[in-house]
């Protein structure tokens, strides 16, 4: 019988930098749209594995000498090549011992029917066409796991305040993956501790103003976590660039929106219908492959916060050169 040991000594040797495994019996109460249980019947176990987003990434991003690195190498690239051939590896492990792998990756189009948010990361997002139910008391298809949620559940992050998972290693910069089981694994506790100690740095950085300390607060097998109001609609257009900070913008655009002034400012407020119907005017950068859509607020939220997870020691990975200091040294001082 396999062991959770080898599981993560293999996630880690076929590329993930952080592996947890996640109780099943943690869904209980979860919408049965998102319940893995409802997608394997006899699943024992969820296992969680992150990919880091590279520092190096962020730091050009940041300092606004490359927008495209992020979107192709740190989204595109992990969640539709590294993570894919990661999880076809680990299902041959885990099934060569007589269990199933029942792989999960991101469905960035896709929402589930309960689901009316979108993807700020992608040009367009819909439901799932109309879909009957396969049998009595089981959700219409498809099922999709809540990333944040399972990623909780398998005890290798916390919620951040935009309900986002911030980890001890990486804060906010990683991307999930997660297998569906029923092989018998030894499972990992959920971090007992929050990381996020609601700065609200994150909230100061939206250009936007998609996120807000409106506290609610989520229950995931019997453990309380604490988050905010976050506006994926509102976030999705400041993020493809309609903020005057953004350095492609000019005078040629919204100049026929009466409104102008405060789309600028960040002060306008979006309803999804004008969220959808103004992406046409954002087309400052092409799309890339799979239509990912450049990240032109420069993921001011979360590099925000990882500055002040770093600057106060909340990391365990470190750097030569930390990005909270104010002043760094070039590369050749």
């Amino acid at each position: 019988m396999i062991s959770s040991n080898e599981i993560k000594q293999k996630a880690l040797e076929y590329g993930a930098d952080i592996v947890g495994i996640g109780n099943i019996e943690s869904y209980e109460g979860v919408s049965p749209l998102h319940d893995p249980r409802f997608i394997l019947p006899d699943a024992k176990c969820v296992i969680g594995a992150g990919f880091r987003v590279p520092r190096g990434i962020l730091r050009v991003m940041d300092n606004g000498s490359q927008i495209y690195s992020y979107t192709s190498l740190g989204v595109k690239s992990i969640s539709e090549e590294l993570a894919e051939t990661f999880l076809l590896k680990m299902a041959a492990v885990i099934e060569n011992e007589g269990y199933e792998a029942c792989l999960q990756r991101s469905t960035p189009h896709i929402r589930a029917k309960d689901d009316y948010g979108t993807n700020p990361e992608v040009m367009a997002t819909k439901q799932l066409p109309y879909s009957e139910s396969v049998g009595s008391g089981k959700p219409a298809p498809d099922v999709i796991l809540d990333f944040e949620q399972s990623a909780v559940i398998c005890g290798v992050g916390t919620y951040g305040l935009r309900g986002n998972v911030l980890t001890p290693e990486f804060g906010p910069f990683q991307r999930f993956v997660f297998i569906i089981t029923n092989a018998p694994l030894e499972c990992d506790e959920m971090i007992g501790k929050e990381i996020c100690d609601k700065c609200l740095e994150c909230v100061k950085a939206c250009p936007g103003n998609a996120i807000s300390n409106d506290e609610s607060i989520v229950e995931i097998g019997g453990s309380k976590h604490t988050i905010g109001r976050y506006d994926k609609w509102q976030c999705s257009v400041y993020y493809r660039g309609a903020h005057k900070s953004n350095p492609y913008m000019d005078d040629r655009y919204f100049i026929d929106y009466p409104d102008r002034d405060s789309i600028l400012d960040g002060s306008k407020r979006f309803t999804p219908e004008e969220s959808a119907a103004i992406y046409s005017e954002l087309d400052f950068l092409p799309r890339t492959q799979y239509g990912y859509v450049p990240c032109l607020c420069k993921k001011a939220c979360d590099i925000a916060c990882y500055k002040h997870l770093e600057s106060t020691g909340a990391l365990t990975k470190k750097y030569k050169i930390r990005m909270s200091d104010e002043s760094e040294k070039g590369c050749n001082e």
